[in-house]
């Protein structure tokens, strides 16, 4: 546990190596300014489950409370919107083209004035978002779950598996990851499904990666797994807490944080704690 926080985190992103986010339980925000951490009064004792910005100072949270918030580089302030189920997961492609997940397969889109929620066509609770294009927007939940974004309605794609889906990350419209329970890790082309094989059994509970060739996925009991070319390569994390969320600015400078306030510095040889 670091002496910044004991709170359990939940997110992590950034715009850079001076300017890296951590959200997490109880209200709990804190930023890194390439010098120090610092905390962030959220304005409440909400749970920050995803973050997702266009800059410093237009970044969006969203919250197990039901709640999304924007942070405008002063301060986090609660958006405008309706009732809301526990929240999940955003991803943006732009500051007017934002979309968040929720539990009991609710969606909503932000066109930089309003949110609406959008037709899912499922109950499935929704984990996470991910997209490099309108084109190409995925969602991912339980019960194995895939979505995709076609014109303003999310369809189902077929895929053979009960997995509790919580994570998805990508590189293109034909290179994307999804992360999820008893050691699922799944390679996705735009057509096919890769179910490549892990030495563990654990739960994955984010994937990230700075790049193609170096992808990480983080989860249980300080799990860490690289990809290994077709393989997933289990790498010493030095704890046992759960890690929940992966992000870095490069492939020399990432994070990872977990419960009881851990936060994980990877400098390209090692991952160490932040006291």
């Amino acid at each position: 546990m670091s002496e910044l926080t004991s709170s359990n985190l939940l997110s992590v992103y950034g715009f850079g190596a001076d300017n890296v986010f951590i959200g997490g339980a109880e209200g709990t925000c804190l930023h890194w300014n390439g010098k120090a951490w610092n905390p962030i009064d959220t304005g409440g004792r909400w749970t920050l489950k995803r973050m997702w910005g266009t800059a410093p100072d237009n970044l969006y949270a969203v919250c197990t409370d039901g709640k999304i918030l924007r942070y405008n580089g002063k301060e986090w302030k609660a958006e405008d919107t309706e009732s809301l189920p526990p929240m999940s997961g955003i991803w943006g492609l732009s500051e007017n083209e934002i979309y968040a997940c929720c539990r009991i397969g609710k969606i909503l889109k932000y066109d930089g004035h309003h949110w609406k929620f959008m037709a899912s066509g499922t109950q499935t609770d929704i984990s996470s978002l991910w997209g490099s294009d309108s084109e190409n927007m995925y969602a991912v939940g339980f019960d194995g779950l895939v979505l995709q974004l076609r014109g303003d309605e999310w369809k189902r794609l077929t895929f053979n598996s009960n997995a509790e889906l919580y994570s998805i990350y990508g590189f293109g419209p034909k290179d994307m990851y999804f992360a999820g329970s008893f050691g699922t890790l799944i390679h996705f082309n735009g057509t096919d499904f890769n179910v490549m094989p892990t030495p563990v059994e654990d739960f994955f509970l984010d994937v990230w990666g700075p790049s193609e060739e170096l992808v990480f996925s983080v989860g249980d009991m300080g799990l860490i797994l690289y990809r290994d070319g077709d393989q997933w390569t289990r790498i010493e994390s030095n704890t046992e807490e759960y890690l929940t969320a992966i992000w870095g600015p490069n492939e020399n400078d990432m994070y990872a944080v977990g419960d009881n306030g851990l936060i994980l510095h990877w400098d390209g040889e090692d991952w160490q704690e932040v006291e």
